[in-house]
């Protein structure tokens, strides 16, 4: 990574004002882990915008959650140094190797190797400084009580970019596609097999991101209907057609990745961004799925939640958070970036992604099942949730239908929805309740009275007590 050596020889000297562009400068503070973040774009909790607030560029201000977040730990001895690594100094029994853990503990410390030297900031001297491995252990010798340990970490987040082999013929692990641009349009194929090439996505630009999307003249393949689910999830599966409607025309392998949440699929556009949710939680549902490691063989649950599980045996956890959001939007920043590695230019790595996704859907009832499963749950958990905020026991359940709706879109606050509910034609100032979405509000008309003249939405009432139709 040149472009970290130029950042740590640029910054050797400086203050940590003349680094953060936050308000953390307190100059009794330890600031070792505060310098490493910035220098690396580590900006998950805790950092120094939780801490102390602003608009500047988040970054971790924690030795010991940084080394647990690191894939790969070790022995300084068994470190690879050709390349830039973290390096911690600790007493030994500090640290739990096995289980990436670092006690929390105020002597220890951190640096970044590169080019033969630890870069890491001085404390007593208030700015940046390097030294040798040997002599940053020893300065720590002498400073801590105690025989002290050195361990490396590599860096959270690195094995998140995939290296991506086009040919099917150059992949080793999981099912191995073929990837081919034709225009601005993405084709797939798997093993060679180009007789059955489907469709990918069409790369787009929507304000400041870029990717994939279909255009609904190229959608194709299994679609939701509420009829095939009613007996597993009874009116629910009604509310979901609604939604799924307008979200995606019911395709189940529908796919974008040009938002800021980077990458969204199914017939309810689950989205990557938010924690314990939407698409996360699909995630790791798939896999329990035998057949998940053919798809994403990069993947695995540890202790609950979804990994990447790089070759060497390092685990990345992709369920942390960080506050990188638009205006500081709390999300799933490492998720994202597994699914699509770059925000603002096309990458091979989207496609991939947005292929496997696309593929599973269309070969694998389970798969399917397990979308309407997934977004049956989280409908249900939210209407619980918006009957508290609105008291909607007893509303039919077309305005319940439309609230879920609207916030599964986003495209109100509490307090228009409240207004609408007060209004004299609740459903249409419902409908209506944002001009600036003039498809959604079409698609939404359109539905609601084709399944009102069917007679599957419209005849039923919230019971809240129940979390239930009736």
């Amino acid at each position: 990574m040149p472009e970290l050596l130029n950042r740590l020889e640029e910054s050797l000297g400086k203050n940590i004002s003349q680094i953060c562009d936050g308000k953390f400068h307190d100059t009794s503070a330890n600031h070792c882990a505060h310098y490493v973040s910035h220098m690396a774009g580590l900006s998950f909790s805790f950092n120094c915008i939780d801490f102390k607030g602003g608009f500047g560029t988040p970054a971790n201000v924690r030795v010991h959650e940084i080394f647990s977040q690191s894939p790969k730990v070790g022995l300084w001895s068994e470190a690879i140094i050709e390349r830039e690594v973290l390096v911690f100094v600790t007493r030994t029994e500090n640290v739990d190797l096995v289980n990436k853990r670092m006690r929390n503990v105020p002597q220890k410390h951190i640096g970044i190797f590169a080019n033969g030297s630890v870069y890491h900031y001085s404390n007593s001297l208030n700015q940046v400084v390097k030294c040798s491995p040997q002599q940053f252990l020893s300065e720590f010798n002498e400073i801590y009580q105690g025989e002290q340990g050195l361990f490396f970490g590599s860096f959270p987040g690195e094995d998140l970019e995939l290296e991506i082999k086009p040919s099917a013929n150059l992949v080793s692990r999981g099912l191995a596609f073929d990837l081919v641009k034709e225009g601005r349009r993405w084709y797939a194929s798997v093993g060679g097999d180009t007789s059955q090439r489907f469709y990918v996505g069409s790369e787009t630009k929507k304000g400041k991101y870029v990717g994939l999307f279909m255009n609904p003249n190229d959608y194709y393949g299994p679609t939701y209907r509420a009829e095939d689910y009613i007996e597993q999830y009874d009116h629910w599966a009604q509310l979901l057609e609604l939604t799924g409607y307008c979200e995606s025309k019911n395709n189940f392998n529908l796919i974008n990745t040009y938002d800021s949440a980077k990458f969204t699929f199914g017939f309810f556009q689950l989205a990557a961004h938010t924690a314990n949710d939407n698409l996360v939680i699909f995630f790791r549902r798939l896999m329990e799925l035998s057949n998940s490691s053919d798809y994403f063989p990069e993947l695995g649950l540890h202790n609950g939640h979804l990994h990447r599980v790089n070759e060497n045996g390092g685990l990345t956890n992709l369920e942390v958070e960080t506050n990188s959001g638009p205006a500081g939007r709390r999300q799933l920043q490492r998720f994202m970036d597994f699914l699509n590695a770059k925000r603002k230019e096309h990458d091979m790595q989207e496609v991939l992604q947005a292929a496997r996704v696309i593929h599973w859907s269309n070969h694998d009832q389970e798969m399917r099942d397990l979308q309407v499963e997934v977004a049956c749950e989280i409908l249900q958990a939210k209407l619980e949730r918006y009957s508290r905020w609105y008291d909607l026991d007893g509303y039919s359940d077309t305005i319940c239908a439309l609230i879920a709706d609207i916030h599964h879109q986003g495209r109100a606050r509490k307090s228009k929805v409240r207004a609408a509910l007060r209004s004299a034609n609740p459903k249409e100032k419902l409908i209506n309740i944002n001009t600036n979405y003039k498809g959604r509000i079409n698609d939404l008309r359109f539905k609601i009275k084709e399944m009102e003249n069917r007679g599957v939405l419209g005849n039923m009432i919230y019971d809240a007590g129940l979390n239930e139709f009736r």
